[in-house]
């Protein structure tokens, strides 16, 4: 019984510490949070798909790296750490493009943390929530945050008078 107490308080902690991490990565991170919310926004679609390919990739990599022992375990760790910073990047996008649907007019920590609250609580939804739509986020999360991190930075257009605008 103590065990099962104690996995319900570690599973309530992680959620909450996400639903955290989702409302501060986009005062760290403001650049790529919105250049992943425009991918997301846009073309969800290509984002599942190179999500799920960059998935299957580094996760194939990162199983092959772990059988090779301490050095090859750290890799492993290294690539699996790195796969995570590109989905809460993902993540914290999609969490601003649900509260801008459910809260058109509200803004700040409050809403922000109550949309993540809603939105993690989607994926704990028994079969149909942890076999649909938490690995559907995950995988559109991890497809906008990889294209909004290799996606080049726009060009500062002159403006009439030959002046750069950025």
């Amino acid at each position: 019984m103590a065990e099962g107490l104690q996995i319900i308080i570690l599973i309530l902690f992680s959620w909450g510490t996400l639903a955290a991490l989702l409302v501060l990565l986009p005062a760290l991170l403001p650049n790529r949070v919105a250049r992943a919310q425009q991918v997301a926004q846009n073309s969800p679609g290509r984002s599942f798909v190179i999500g799920l390919v960059n998935f299957l990739f580094f996760g194939l990599v990162a199983t092959i790296f772990a059988q090779g022992g301490e050095a090859g375990g750290l890799i492993a760790l290294i690539i699996l750490m790195v796969i995570m910073a590109m989905t809460a990047v993902g993540l914290a996008a999609i969490n601003q493009i649900v509260q801008a649907r459910l809260y058109p007019k509200g803004a700040g920590v409050r809403v922000g943390l109550k949309t993540a609250v809603i939105l993690l609580a989607g994926g704990l939804v028994p079969l149909l929530g942890w076999l649909v739509v938490a690995p559907v986020l995950l995988l559109i999360s991890l497809g906008a945050g990889i294209i909004a991190q290799v996606r080049p930075r726009q060009k500062p257009q002159p403006t009439e008078f030959g002046t750069i605008q950025e």
